[in-house]
């Protein structure tokens, strides 16, 4: 047929092997063309079969945010399978904790860890501690060789762009709590500060979680507060960078136990650099949540006033050596990296925001 296309030719070496083996993950097809301008493929039978999918049924079409590419979700309230098992026998704790967050992430609703030889005081104790850094989970059923731990979060519970301003706010009350604190050698204010970090990574992880759910049913996106499923990488990528930022805030507690004090002229310079580091997140998060080409603008220009406040915080440390210099000059190299974690998400604002008002194809 001369309206049929055989792209093998075209696939990459891998996906050609797995073309011809009958891999159920990447399956060759042949584009058809019917009538004068509609183009067609089939759809697996073994995956039709598993979705319960008939003639006359409907299919919902995502565009992939960054490569165009196409995701095909049935058209039906049916969602994953939201059930593992998870066999600790051989597992540590350290790796226990991590199978789980894995399944909470990926949306499992009941989990279940199990053991023939019955589950140690340590791997328990892993349950217990993995349910308590995770936002709605808990222990329904425990017997000597499993626990069964159920997520009660449902994605109509959360918006997307709700949930990652409350993640937002959280670094920003630790990084102007642990800088403040800093600059007044109050240590017991900067340990409170930093043990919010925990709740940061509770959000961070539901964030994901209810990310990769509305990635898997574009049926979410109004759900979740998104109008299509765009935004969804680029909100991963802020919420990722987020954290780094939370993560950097936090390390300032082990800078302030210096000895002496900060002088006048030091901790001013330093407040000054913190307030431009505080514009330039606000800027960064507003672009984010509303991604306009004059949000994005302001983000951009807000990092860049911030890296010349830094430069300038630079030339002033090696021009004066103020004390306790070597405390201050991590804390400016701790602001810069803050500083380039908001900038990255500013690039993804002014990405977004170039896709939002693109001319509609």
């Amino acid at each position: 047929n001369d309206a049929q296309t055989n792209t093998e030719a075209e696939l990459p070496d891998a996906s050609r092997r797995a073309a011809v083996t009958g891999d159920d993950i990447r399956m060759r097809r042949k584009v058809q063309q019917f009538g004068s301008s509609t183009l067609a493929i089939t759809l697996p039978a073994g995956w039709a079969r598993e979705q319960n999918i008939a003639k006359g049924d409907e299919l919902r079409i995502q565009r992939d945010e960054n490569s165009g590419s196409l995701l095909l979700v049935p058209d039906t309230d049916d969602g994953p399978d939201t059930v593992a098992t998870i066999d600790a026998g051989s597992l540590t704790p350290q790796a226990l904790e991590r199978a789980v967050l894995s399944h909470y992430i990926l949306g499992r609703n009941l989990i279940r860890i199990e053991s023939e030889a019955g589950l140690s005081a340590a791997l328990l104790e892993a349950v217990e501690t993995t349910e308590r850094n995770l936002m709605g989970l808990g222990t329904i059923e425990q017997s000597r060789t499993h626990v069964d731990i159920r997520c009660s979060v449902a994605p109509s519970d959360f918006e997307l762009p709700t949930l990652l301003a409350r993640l937002w706010r959280t670094e920003a009350t630790i990084r102007e709590e642990t800088i403040e604190a800093f600059l007044e050698g109050d240590l017991d204010r900067a340990t409170v500060a930093a043990k919010r970090e925990t709740q940061a990574e509770k959000l961070f992880h539901l964030f994901l979680r209810l990310l990769f759910a509305t990635y898997r049913n574009p049926k979410l996106n109004e759900t979740m507060g998104i109008d299509t499923g765009f935004p969804l990488i680029g909100y991963r990528s802020v919420a990722q960078d987020v954290m780094l930022m939370t993560k950097s805030a936090c390390r300032i507690v082990d800078l302030v136990e210096y000895e002496g004090t900060i002088a006048a002229e030091p901790a001013e310079t330093f407040r000054a650099i913190a307030e431009a580091l505080d514009r330039a997140v606000e800027e960064t998060h507003g672009a984010v949540i509303d991604p306009t080409t004059d949000s994005a603008e302001a983000a951009n220009e807000a990092i860049a006033a911030l890296r010349q406040r830094i430069d300038e915080g630079q030339a002033y440390l090696e021009a004066e050596r103020p004390s306790p210099i070597l405390e201050l000059q991590r804390l400016l190299s701790t602001i810069d990296q803050i500083g380039r974690h908001a900038g990255d998400s500013a690039e993804v604002a002014t990405h977004l925001a170039a896709r939002e008002f693109s001319p509609t194809e």
